[in-house]
């Protein structure tokens, strides 16, 4: 079991230039929360291009970074391989719902990572199977941002609309149509072994361009370049005069917050 494999085809240079990073306080966080050292190991969950390993750079000893998409891999490799990285990092092409069997291959962690993925996870599964793989005195993150599709800045309204124009109505995703989860995460982890929930959250402010807007766009499992075939240029030249109209300088404000789920399981 695991996410359709045609999700992010096609996406993988875009979404290691064009996703934001992982922001400084967030790291800061959760390395307070879980009061990690530098000997510690890390499991990174649907690690997409290793930008919350780049994050934690230098936080811990090893991370682990897992993800089912082979090609996103092989793009996370080029990435840590560019900023060079102080911390070991062991890639590993794995979907999360495959843990438990890779258990002895894997190891004990201090703690799990899950960075704008969770919501394609079978999460009750993933969350029992990670009882077995944290330490006693680990836990696991959450962690989460938005989306141009739910935002809320009329710049992101007009693209979702130039968006709906070309691939219809509903959010694309993979060869299906994405699915909100039933009900909040916390509820959800609040069941599993990790039962003792914090959330935080960091308000955060982001400067895009046309040009980061696009290529944001095209890392995103909902506007992926596939879906667009020969009328890509034609929806990139659309999105271009779509946002001028808004700002004819160019730059474009984003409002959002960075979501932090901390769990940890009840002491003894």
């Amino acid at each position: 079991m695991g996410y359709d494999s045609t999700l992010f085809y096609g996406t993988y240079e875009y979404y290691a230039k064009y996703r934001p990073n992982v922001p400084e306080e967030a790291v800061q966080i959760i390395v307070e929360q879980f009061e990690i050292k530098p000997e510690d190991r890390i499991l990174d969950i649907g690690c997409g291009t290793c930008q919350m390993a780049i994050a934690m750079d230098g936080k811990c000893n090893e991370m682990v970074c897992l993800d089912s998409d082979l090609e996103m891999l092989k793009q996370a490799k080029r990435e840590i391989e560019r900023v060079n990285l102080k911390q070991k990092i062991i890639l590993v092409n794995c979907y999360a719902e495959d843990l438990i069997n890779r258990k002895n291959g894997l190891g004990i962690f201090k703690l799990a990572i899950i960075c704008r993925a969770f919501h394609w996870m079978d999460q009750n599964k993933v969350l029992t199977d990670l009882d077995s793989l944290i330490s006693e005195d680990g836990g696991i993150a959450i962690i989460s941002d938005g989306s141009f599709w739910t935002g809320e800045e009329e710049w992101q309204h007009a693209v979702k609309k130039v968006v709906q124009k070309y691939l219809g109505e509903e959010r694309r995703a993979g060869k299906g149509i994405f699915k909100e989860s039933p009900e909040p995460w916390e509820n959800i982890i609040s069941r599993s072994a990790f039962s003792v929930v914090e959330s935080k959250e960091i308000e955060i402010v982001r400067t895009w361009t046309v040009e980061s807007i696009i290529g944001w766009l095209f890392s995103s499992s909902f506007a992926s370049p596939k879906y667009f075939g020969n009328r890509i240029k034609t929806f990139k030249k659309d999105i271009n005069e779509t946002l001028l109209s808004i700002n004819p300088g160019g730059i474009f404000n984003e409002h959002d917050y960075f979501n932090l789920i901390l769990a940890s399981r009840p002491r003894k």
